[in-house]
């Protein structure tokens, strides 16, 4: 054999080998890297070798964005897919609820009156008799606190 012949079939050989980096390099898969990995340590083995050239080949996720890429999904390389941006804002304050007003004097007349009026009505359907609405009014009016 003369020497370039050699030198042809060695390149041809070895082209043959890293055939699996080449792919994965050409369509631009995301887990380009570690193929390359494993193709140059154990692509000897030719299962690794075999296993890379598939691994190359598919497309598990064929996105619609022009700039993202095909493949991946593998477990190795989630993040290359379809990158979207996030920006993390802090929580929003929780408003924590205040304590309820102390009653003023207007609000407690009115309080007052209500009650009132409601014993009133009472009486007048004959729920209650005289001296009970006396005695519950004298308490509602005493009520100055």
């Amino acid at each position: 054999m003369d020497r370039s012949e050699i030198i042809i079939g060695l390149v041809v050989l070895v082209a043959i080998y890293v055939l699996p980096t080449i792919v994965a390099f050409a369509r631009r898969h995301p887990n380009r890297w570690v193929i390359l990995a494993l193709n140059i340590c154990l692509g000897g083995t030719g299962i690794v070798w075999l296993g890379c050239l598939i691994w190359a080949f598919m497309a598990v996720h064929i996105t619609n964005d022009p700039n993202g890429t095909n493949g991946g999904e593998s477990g190795l390389n989630l993040a290359a897919n379809d990158v979207v941006r996030l920006r993390i804002e802090p929580p929003h304050p929780v408003a924590t609820p205040s304590p309820p007003p102390l009653p003023s004097e207007a609000a407690a007349a009115g309080d007052r009156l209500h009650r009132l009026e409601r014993l009133q009505r009472l009486r007048a359907d004959n729920v209650i008799d005289q001296r009970q609405f006396e005695r519950m009014r004298d308490e509602i009016v005493d009520q100055r606190s």
